[in-house]
């Protein structure tokens, strides 16, 4: 007896690893972003406009490119989307200033805002409906998964880039703020934290030029043991720094001697002295673009448009899929229909719950690593691992999630099912982000933030499901659509959260975070799942 074959999963395992690396590559530049700052010469508003254009120019292109998707189908576009944003992200890799930077950040944007209508339209041709919710969130997983993984893997690749032989002296430019250094030693020899600090502080002070101090400070650095006064001072130290501390000075190779002294010039004059693992960001991002590529022509040899197209599925497994779907029209939209899109009530609050989810949640891939560095002083390991834990939250929230909207649709109805998900869950939201700013560690705000996060992913797969849900032939239009309003949402937080921190502090920008959420879980609570973009019988091929 003839078996249906299961060419879904494999379909399904793809359109999860396109997601990884669509996060990946949109949310390492957050971990390297430090570093880039100092490599171009980029004040904190610069950078945090750079981290902002991606989500203007991916929203800007979301109803477009799905469109595009449902006129030309998922497998020809998903796969122009994968090598482009591969390329774009190369491009941020090499750039060379402030301006190559923005347009390639925009770049980034446009190639990647197709990518989720188009793997919501690849669930929804081949999942059946009643495990719609689930599919969902496993591709939605692969993408918090990537991102979890962005912060972790990036840090990881920055450190391993910079190997043991380069060289650990500082070259002009190295000095990055001469005013603030001055401001640095001046307090150290009033206000001295340790006599081996006033001492150092008063020896450069003394040196009136800046070349004199950086020769100073190369020589200091060529002398092994010269730094290893701060280490009982319990700073928070890279990996490789602390390996090397556990050594004495006669254990220590001539080269572990520098870099251990470079690391510990850093950590004495933050801010001031340019990092030494600055040299690994753009090599790091290369190995992104490099994965993206190859992504893309396995995306291009496993998917098709529909499963009756594909050469190696069966009747059954056919059979199997279309169980349960409505029917729509088999021509694709040649237009986009924008007067429905905008017209529709339904979809304003669809809209209006993305765009102010994606002012809170947009922290934690944007100035988290900031923050925890500005105000924590946190090494970069350590924050790497930090910052992946809100996202390893969200992992486990949009897995659970798909089962949830799914396992309310009996009891509650499909109305329920997705708009409890979408507002109820954000209280859990709003608690998390009023904690954080009277938490006085770096762990409890990340545990604090990995909540937020789990209680914003939970309600993932109800989002994707509702897009599903009323979107009829025109999904990637309706997901777009939502996801263009939560990405100016996400574009707008990073400058919002920065200038309000830059004028009120971070405990500020918490409280906005908190309030965004709260007219977030409103819209969500509106959202209506059974009231289609238009009724099957007046379906139009253009607008």
């Amino acid at each position: 007896m003839p078996r249906p074959t299961h060419v879904r999963y494999a379909v399904l395992a793809v359109a999860t690893a396109a997601a990884a690396l669509l996060y990946l590559e949109r949310v390492c530049i957050a971990m390297a972003s430090g570093y880039i700052r100092e490599d171009l010469g980029l004040s904190p508003a610069q950078i945090s406009l750079a981290l902002g254009m991606f989500f203007w120019a991916y929203a800007l292109a979301q109803v477009p490119s799905g469109w595009l998707t449902d006129r030309f189908g998922p497998r020809r576009m998903m796969t122009i989307y994968l090598v482009a944003w591969s390329v774009f992200g190369v491009s941020i890799a090499v750039a060379p200033n402030f301006e190559l930077l923005l347009a390639a950040r925009f770049a980034l944007g446009l190639s990647q805002a197709g990518a989720y209508p188009t793997l919501s339209v690849v669930v929804k041709r081949w999942t059946p409906i009643a495990a719609r919710g689930v599919a969902s969130s496993i591709v939605s997983f692969g993408g918090r998964f990537g991102g979890a993984g962005a912060n972790l893997l990036t840090a990881l690749l920055i450190v391993w880039f910079v190997p043991l032989s380069t060289s650990a002296r500082l070259e002009r430019g190295d000095l990055l703020d001469a005013p603030a250094l001055e401001k640095q030693l001046t307090a150290e020899q009033q206000n001295p934290r340790s006599p081996w600090r006033a001492s150092l502080a008063t020896r450069l002070l003394v040196l009136g030029g800046e070349e004199e101090r950086l020769a100073e400070l190369n020589t200091l650095i060529g002398q092994p043991g010269s730094f290893d006064a701060i280490l009982p001072e319990g700073a928070d130290l890279p990996a490789e720094a602390r390996a090397l501390a556990n050594k004495s000075p006669a254990e220590r190779t001539p080269a572990e001697s520098q870099r251990l002294n470079r690391l510990l010039a850093e950590q004495a004059f933050p801010q001031t002295i340019r990092q030494l693992y600055g040299a690994g960001w753009r090599p790091a991002l290369l190995v992104y673009g490099m994965l993206g590529v190859l992504a893309g022509a396995l995306f291009w040899f496993v998917v098709r448009d529909e499963p009756t197209d594909h050469p190696r599925v069966n009747a059954l497994e056919a059979s199997w899929i279309a169980a349960g779907q409505v029917a729509s029209p088999r021509a694709p939209p040649r237009a986009i229909p924008w007067r429905r899109l905008a017209g529709s009530l339904n979809l304003a609050w669809f809209s209006s719950l993305q765009f102010f989810t994606n002012i809170g949640w947009a922290f934690i891939i944007t100035l988290m690593p900031d923050y925890l560095a500005e105000t924590f002083n946190v090494p970069i390991e350590q924050r790497g691992l930090m910052t992946t834990m809100p996202l390893i939250g969200g992992c486990v929230g949009t897995l659970l999630g798909g089962w949830l909207t799914d396992r309310l649709v009996a009891p509650l109805g499909l109305r329920w099912a997705r708009s409890i998900p979408l507002g109820g869950l954000k209280v859990l939201c709003i608690a998390a982000m009023l904690a954080c700013p009277w938490l006085n560690s770096a762990w409890a705000v990340t545990i604090a933030l990995t909540l937020m996060s789990a209680g914003v992913d939970l309600a993932g797969p109800a989002t994707w499901s509702l897009a599903q849900d009323v979107g009829g032939r025109e999904v990637g239009s309706v997901l777009g659509w939502g996801n263009m309003w939560g990405n100016f949402g996400a574009g707008l937080s990073p400058l919002l959260l920065r200038s309000i921190q830059q004028h009120s502090g971070w405990h500020t920008a918490f409280f906005l975070c908190a309030g965004a959420f709260v007219f977030a879980g409103m819209a969500g609570l509106l959202c209506d799942a059974t009231r289609l973009l238009e009724p099957l019988a007046e379906t139009r091929t253009d607008d």
